[in-house]
């Protein structure tokens, strides 16, 4: 078991605007010396889920494994250094908990999360323990 009780770090994340069009986004991020616990939420309209929401989880490193779930469900596996997809199909509205769990080797490297579409951008990096949990939750309204 992954021990996440260790805190060094938080931060808030800005409301902001891209291509013209508002968005709120919030996160925070804990590390400690069994791994990296960071979270965000995001709002995002139920109009623009006919677009692309891209995940992608990248490693400078050389290793990753790990998996992607949406509401407790798998729906990818991870592996390899970039890993990126189309979110959309697996949003609906109301709440939906997307979990990035991964280990990456080596250790030291940084890892980076990123949910990018057409009016929304939230981007968290990370480094230094080999271990990512990250939980995203977008409200589609």
């Amino acid at each position: 078991m992954i021990n996440f009780s260790s805190s060094s770090s938080r931060q808030t994340i800005r409301n902001s605007s891209i291509s013209g069009r508002r968005y709120y986004a919030r996160s925070s991020s804990t590390s400690g010396q069994n791994g990296s616990y960071q979270q965000a939420a995001v709002n995002i309209d139920s109009h623009n889920l006919e677009l692309p929401y891209l995940l992608s989880v990248n490693i400078s490193g050389t290793q990753l494994t790990g998996k992607i779930k949406v509401d407790g469900k798998v729906i990818k596996r991870l592996s390899n250094n970039n890993n990126q997809f189309n979110l959309s199909p697996y949003l609906s509205i109301g709440k939906n908990t997307i979990e990035v769990l991964a280990q990456y080797f080596p250790p030291s490297s940084s890892i980076g999360v990123e949910f990018l579409g057409s009016d929304t951008r939230v981007v968290q990096q990370t480094s230094g323990s080999g271990v990512l949990r990250h939980i995203l939750t977008v409200m589609v309204k």
